[in-house]
C-alpha cells in the first residue's frame, strides 16, 4: 500500500507547479534560484518547488512615489519637510513637492537587480529634484520655470534608474507645489505684489503715452 500513496504524493507535488499569469503580469521563472525564462499571460507550468519558483509582478500597473509629503488616506496628507526643503541656484530655499509615476519595464531587473524598489525610487526622485532645482533661480522655480523643471527632473530620474539597471520606466513627473518656506512666505508675497504693482504702473504709463503723444502731435499739426 505504500507505493500507491507515494505515487499520489508525487502527482500532487507535480500539480503544485501549475500557475497562472494575469493579463497585467509576466511570470519570471527561477530554476534553483537562477532566472531561466519569462512567461506571458495564461495558464503555465513550472517544476515544483524547490526546483523552480515563479514571481508574477504587475508590469502594467502604474505606481507612484511622493516627495515632500505622504498621502495617508481620505484626501489627507502629511508634510515631510526634510525632503521638500531644497536650495535653488541663486541660494534661496524653496519648499517643493513632487509626484513620480512609474511602472515596470523589465521584470527581471526590477525583481533581482536591487532591493527595496520603493525606497530606491524615492531616493532617486529626491536626488534628481534637488539637482534640477539647484540649477534654476527661485523666480523660475516659483513661476515660469515649473514645466521645464518637471521635464528635466523626469529625464534625470530615468537616467539614474537606467544607470543602475532597475527595470523601471518613469511615466510622468508632476510638481504638486513649489513655494517659499512658511517662515518667509509673506515676504515673498510682498515682493511679488510689489512687482505686480510695478508692472501695472508701467503699463498704465505706456497706455497714457500711447494716447497722449498722438493727440499732442495731432493738435500741433492743426495749429500749423
Amino acid at each position: 500500500g505504500i507505493i500507491p500513496i507515494i505515487g499520489i504524493i508525487i502527482v500532487l507535488w507535480m500539480l503544485t507547479g501549475i500557475y497562472s499569469v494575469g493579463p497585467d503580469e509576466v511570470g519570471v521563472v527561477r530554476t534553483f534560484g537562477k532566472v531561466t525564462r519569462v512567461a506571458q499571460s495564461g495558464l503555465r507550468y513550472h517544476l515544483p518547488y524547490p526546483i523552480e519558483q515563479v514571481d508574477t509582478p504587475k508590469v502594467t500597473e502604474v505606481k507612484r512615489t511622493e516627495i515632500g509629503f505622504r498621502h495617508i488616506g481620505n484626501q489627507q496628507f502629511r508634510k515631510v519637510e526634510y525632503e521638500s526643503l531644497m536650495l535653488t541656484g541663486d541660494e534661496n530655499i524653496v519648499d517643493a513637492e513632487l509626484i513620480v509615476q512609474y511602472k515596470i519595464k523589465d521584470a527581471v531587473k526590477y525583481l533581482f537587480n536591487f532591493v527595496e524598489p520603493e525606497l530606491t525610487m524615492r531616493e532617486a526622485s529626491e536626488a534628481a529634484l534637488r539637482t534640477v532645482i539647484g540649477q534654476h533661480t527661485i523666480d523660475e522655480a516659483l513661476t515660469t520655470g515649473k514645466f521645464q523643471i518637471q521635464e528635466e527632473t523626469m529625464e534625470l530620474i530615468q537616467s539614474i534608474l537606467d544607470k543602475y539597471e532597475t527595470g523601471i520606466l518613469v511615466v510622468a513627473v508632476q510638481l504638486q507645489s513649489v513655494s517659499p518656506p512658511k517662515e518667509v512666505e509673506f515676504a515673498f508675497k510682498d515682493v511679488a505684489s510689489a512687482k505686480e504693482d510695478k508692472n501695472r504702473k508701467i503699463n498704465e504709463a505706456q497706455g497714457y503715452y500711447n494716447h497722449a503723444i498722438p493727440k499732442a502731435r495731432g493738435e500741433d499739426r492743426s495749429l500749423i
